[in-house]
C-alpha cells in the first residue's frame, strides 16, 4: 500500500469520466480512451467526486468522517485503502 499523506492532492487521470444515476443507486467510472469501466458503490463514487474538485486528502477525510459517521482511524483506513485502489487502477494520480 502506498503512503497517503494528509496534504496529498489527487486528480482524476486523463480520460476518466464519472457517471451516476442516483435514483437507481448506480455509479460508474469510465476510461473513455480504453473503454474500461468499473461499477462503484456510493461511498467510492463520493470519494472520486471529492478528488475531482481537487480537495486535499485531509479535507476529504474530515468530510468522510462526518458524512459516514465513522471514527477517525476507521475513516483514514477506508479512505487510504480506496485511494490506493484508485491509484493502482490508474483512475486517479497525485497532483504534482
Amino acid at each position: 500500500m502506498l503512503e497517503i499523506n494528509k496534504d496529498d492532492i489527487f486528480i482524476l487521470s486523463d480520460n476518466i469520466f464519472l457517471q451516476k444515476i442516483e435514483e437507481l443507486g448506480k455509479y460508474w467510472v469510465f476510461n473513455i480512451e480504453t473503454g474500461e469501466h468499473y461499477s462503484l458503490n456510493e461511498t467510492s463514487y463520493w470519494i472520486l467526486e471529492q478528488i475531482a474538485v481537487k480537495l486535499p486528502i485531509k479535507s476529504i477525510l474530515r468530510d468522510f468522517i462526518d458524512i459516514y459517521d465513522v471514527d477517525e482511524n476507521q475513516g483514514k483506513n477506508d479512505l487510504d485503502e480506496t485511494t490506493n485502489e484508485f491509484l493502482k487502477e490508474k483512475i486517479i494520480k497525485r497532483r504534482k
